[in-house]
């Protein structure tokens, strides 16, 4: 698509290396991470997908620049895919509230997919195969739920030995209609020892008057009848015989009984099995009556199968989290920059998201089956999202609609896996219908997440930054930032709860507990700014003891002023705006703190004032009225000066120094830098010397 555009080798190169190589790299490595699998199969893919990904990438690279024929002389007309790659869908309306609303529904929907762990289910059976198994199962029950009991040992003899035991139970069971049916070898082929047993029956039982009796009771009743006495000769010798205990090669004369498919014995090992007929709802049951016997194993086929699945649904969920990590670390290894890699993978997360909010919505379920092709439409989510950050990026350095060309090559790859795998859908098969369902859902979303949102983050981290002159982000930066006002923010909260419930229970004077709760004030803002060994701080206090109270004043560039403020006293009232009182973090503590709301005036909140200025606190107002965008003082308000000689007090001006770098106005990103807070000489508004207007009087602070 890039040649097709007009692109030279060597440009075509420059723009397309990268993405191609960053998309092979995270793909690959993604399916190397089915390696953590419990399955060597799975293994095996994982080792196969990767080094074919790897491979067709580098062959793409090196094949396809060489044998493309492009006609210099013949103008390229748009396709239909080329009209649909123009369209800006992340500035239309309807896109943007689509994919909102199916986000939202997302949110809800997405832990509802289940794991189909019964694999019978996922076979495809015909209308009329079923209706034959409904007839056949009233005849015999061969659709009932089958388990294999094995009863084993060392020796032969210890396996029907142990066999004998379980065959007694089951004739229990059966009896109490706990089992419908079971097929064994135990009615009729016995260990030793039971052998033993039954012989001494027999001739406990054919005692010699017993014996004598059936002899003389034969002879009659055949002389009536016309029989020699000689008739039953064979018979009378049978009951003076003595009986030894058979071995099982014995048994194998009779081939009616198939005993090679019941008994089994390799390697010095012996099995003896017995095929079980039960119900469904009473298959846990049985498991729980065979689980403590001696040697003896219950074989279930369909729990083995949940077993090791579940199994497999835990280790998908650890795959899927090392692949995420996995691709968040290649990408900020390739573009070095936290805004680029918040951009690509923010579409990623919210592709799976969408992809299984819709399975659940939808009411589909994973399987051993499309769990596995998940792993590939992860990797194209991962590859449409590195194709248009380079797409962006592109677009933002050059001016140039580039994007265009970027989305071609996303809809003709959606094209091409639609065509091959998602043809899938008209299978009858269970299991080829959802992994086509599943691909439709994961690459469609895909295509939705880098069309409409990824364009909007790309421009709320890079180019709106860009415009507003804020730098890009930076991951140590960032994180430090979100560390810090986190912490700042739980604290407030945490200071407010003290204040209003334990503080104000304690039995302490209130002038000792307001006092000290500004001094944890304090504390909490200070260490903010002294966590951060990235951020020079620098405070003249100009030999200032705040032993005399005053109305300090000082400009105003950054949230971090008023945390500066405490590097030179705990003890100050803020005046401030009423969002500051509004505020569902610090709003209660600044109410219980003495914070003056001044929106509406200071008239009737004098005494309010003079109380805490006898209490020794200082006012702080900042007299430009709003934050400014740089270390220039702007325009004074007179209500500063004015309260100043109402309440006969000084003017101190603080002037505040780099905050306007290290934490700009709009941004919340901490940077790099020094602060520095110096307080100036004291002015007394009410000097005699001092004539004229406030703004004359002014003039020195802002010199």
């Amino acid at each position: 698509t890039h040649i097709r555009n007009g692109n030279s080798i060597k440009n075509l190169y420059q723009e397309i290396c990268k993405p191609i190589l960053m998309s092979s790299l995270t793909t690959a490595c993604a399916f190397l991470c089915l390696l953590f699998l419990q399955s060597e199969a799975l293994q095996d893919l994982g080792i196969f997908a990767s080094i074919s990904v790897l491979g067709s990438s580098i062959f793409a690279l090196l094949f396809i620049p060489l044998v493309y024929k492009k006609a210099e002389t013949k103008k390229h007309k748009k396709s239909v895919i080329d009209t649909v790659a123009t369209y800006s869908f992340h500035q239309q309306k309807w896109s943007i509230l689509s994919v909102v609303v199916i986000l939202l529904i997302s949110f809800f929907t997405y832990n509802k997919v289940s794991f189909n762990k019964d694999l019978s289910k996922l076979n495809y059976i015909s209308s009329d195969v079923k209706k034959a198994e409904i007839r056949i199962n009233s005849l015999t029950n061969i659709s009932n739920k089958s388990m294999y009991l094995a009863t084993y040992g060392n020796t032969k003899n210890k396996a029907l030995k142990a066999n004998d035991s379980v065959f007694n139970e089951l004739q229990k069971l059966k009896n109490q209609h706990k089992i419908l049916n079971f097929s064994s070898v135990g009615a009729f082929v016995y260990s030793k020892e039971k052998q033993l047993d039954k012989i001494t029956e027999w001739q406990q039982f054919w005692s010699s008057s017993i014996k004598q009796t059936t002899q003389n009771n034969l002879i009659n009743s055949g002389n009536k009848l016309g029989f020699k006495a000689t008739t039953f000769q064979a018979f009378y010798k049978l009951l003076d015989k003595d009986f030894l205990p058979l071995e099982i090669d014995a048994y194998k004369e009779l081939s009616a009984l198939f005993l090679d498919d019941y008994i089994a014995t390799k390697n010095n090992f012996t099995t003896v099995t017995t095929l079980l007929k039960i119900d469904d709802e009473k298959a846990e049951s049985i498991r729980k009556i065979i689980k403590n016997k001696k040697n003896v194993a219950l074989i279930d086929r369909q729990h083995m199968n949940e077993v090791f699945l579940g199994d497999l649904k835990t280790d998908f969920n650890q795959l899927i989290t090392y692949s995420f990590i996995v691709v968040l670390l290649i990408l900020f290894l390739f573009y070095r920059s936290l805004s680029l890699t918040l951009v690509t993978s923010i579409p990623i997360f919210l592709t799976w998201l969408l992809t299984v909010g819709l399975m659940g919505l939808l009411g589909l379920e994973f399987n051993i089956f499309n769990i596995i092709i998940s792993t590939f439409i992860f990797g194209l989510g991962v590859d449409y999202a590195i194709f248009m950050t380079n797409g962006l990026i592109k677009e933002y350095e050059t001016g140039n609609l580039h994007l265009s060309i970027y989305r071609t090559s996303i809809i003709l790859s959606v094209i091409t896996t639609i065509l091959g795998v998602g043809v899938l859908i008209f299978a009858k098969h269970p299991a080829l219908y959802s992994i086509a369902l599943v691909s439709l859902i994961g690459i469609l979303t895909a295509l939705l997440m880098t069309f409409v949102i990824q364009p909007i983050i790309f421009r709320g981290l890079i180019t709106n930054r860009a415009k507003n002159g804020l730098a890009p982000l930076e991951f140590r930066k960032t994180f430090h930032s979100i560390i810090s006002f986190t912490f700042y923010g739980v604290g407030g909260m945490l200071l407010s709860l003290f204040a209003i419930t334990i503080l104000k229970a304690l039995p302490i004077n209130k002038k000792v507990k307001f006092r000290w709760l500004h001094k944890a004030m304090a504390k909490l803002a200070t260490s903010v700014l002294y966590s951060n060994p990235f951020v020079n701080k620098k405070v003249y206090l100009n030999n200032e003891s705040f032993e005399k109270q005053a109305i300090i004043i000082a400009n105003h560039t950054s949230f971090l002023d008023t945390l500066a403020i405490a590097l030179v006293t705990p003890k100050v009232i803020f005046l401030v705006n009423d969002w500051v009182y509004k505020s569902p973090i610090f709003g209660q503590l600044a109410k219980v703190t003495g914070y003056y709301p001044v929106s509406s005036g200071v008239d009737g909140s004098l005494e309010h004032l003079k109380e805490k200025i006898k209490q020794g606190y200082s006012l702080v107002v900042f007299p430009e009225g709003k934050r400014m965008f740089s270390n220039k003082i702007g325009r004074f308000h007179k209500g500063a000066f004015l309260l100043a000689q109402e309440l006969n007090l000084d003017i101190l001006p603080l002037y505040i120094h780099g905050n306007s770098e290290v934490l700009p106005k709009g941004d919340f990103i901490i940077y790099d830098g020094a602060i520095s807070v110096k307080l100036g000489d004291r002015v007394n508004m009410n000097d005699a010397e001092l004539t004229g207007a406030i703004k004359e009087k002014t003039k020195p602070i802002c010199s």
